[in-house]
């Protein structure tokens, strides 16, 4: 046998409130070598195929390749080496990924998020909604001492409950993630009901593959880009209709995917949002690492959190 490193992995899971589901589970990942630890965890997200099951299939193909990695500081090598791996599950590699950041920075006190990472100029932090049907306005309670907020579509809501949300809306700015859920009709409707509010910009207006329709949109408003934002072909091709895009640390398998699209990001011109769904700790934590490089930070939902635990 030749594992030079103990590797571990589990499951734990964030207790919601105010949410339909009653829970998110994530995927922990720990690697512990001559008293050194480094931990990440990925969380599965349902929109592109990921499950608790399919992540830890996945994170069991790469135990033994991170036991036997003869040098974890090799970072970016060891990156290259998962996507031979790992094709999809992207949750998987950014719970691997992290735990070598954390174990690197354990080990040599290399803080991988400020070398692959710089500041952008601006930095405007907003607190996270969730829209559903019958959603209680309770939650407005916890951010009261918000000045700008997140509106972001789980799922459609009729008319009556739209005129209830602009209500409890129109105090703040507001940024609204459609999430790709509505046609441009629909759109437009929402749109046209909550004016009068101070929208600083609109996310995923329209499903993916209808991006060019939303020309006459961002007459109007920034469109940022989320669902339809996959990888570097992707940045080239929404570059003409787009304020700018959303990044995820889990969207994209780590630091290194998401540094080197940020990079590309800002050298054609286009803001940036660093975001993240209901993640654990971990992850939200190094996400958090980070948030100067990016134009907005979309960070905040501790309000929906019950607790985290196995």
């Amino acid at each position: 046998m030749n594992r030079k490193r103990d590797v571990y992995y589990w499951q734990e899971r964030s207790i919601l409130k105010y949410l339909k589901e009653e829970w998110i589970e994530h995927a922990v990942f720990k690697i512990d070598s001559n008293g050194v630890e480094g931990i990440g965890a990925g969380t599965p997200n349902p929109d592109y195929g990921e499950t608790y099951k399919t992540t830890m299939a996945i994170i069991e193909k790469l135990r033994k390749l991170t036991e036997e990695w003869k040098n974890l500081n090799d970072y970016a090598e060891f990156e290259r080496e998962m996507d031979n791996i790992v094709k999809f599950d992207m949750s998987s590699k950014t719970a691997v990924e992290i735990a070598i950041a954390d174990y690197i920075l354990n080990a040599k006190e290399l803080d991988l998020s400020k070398i692959l990472f710089s500041e952008s100029g601006e930095n405007q932090e907003m607190k996270k909604i969730y829209v559903h049907k019958d959603m209680g306005y309770a939650i407005y309670e916890e951010i009261y001492d918000a000045s700008t907020i997140k509106i972001e579509f789980l799922e459609k809501i009729n008319l009556e409950e739209l005129e209830i949300l602009r209500a409890n809306i129109e105090k703040y700015n507001v940024w609204i993630d459609f999430k790709g859920l509505f046609n441009h009709y629909e759109v437009r409707k929402i749109l046209n009901i909550f004016e009068g509010i101070n929208i600083i910009a609109i996310e995923q207006p329209l499903p993916v593959g209808s991006e060019f329709a939303a020309k006459d949109l961002l007459m109007k408003y920034p469109i940022f880009w989320d669902e339809s934002f996959k990888n570097v072909h992707d940045i080239l091709k929404l570059k003409n209709i787009s304020t700018g895009l959303v990044f995820e640390l889990t969207k994209f398998g780590g630091l290194l995917k998401t540094s080197e699209y940020l990079k590309l990001a800002r050298r054609i011109g286009l803001e940036t949002m660093i975001s993240s769904r209901i993640e654990h700790p971990i992850t939200l934590k190094w996400a958090k690492k980070i948030k100067n490089s990016f134009n907005y930070i979309d960070l905040d939902y501790e309000h929906y959190i019950e607790k985290t635990s196995k």
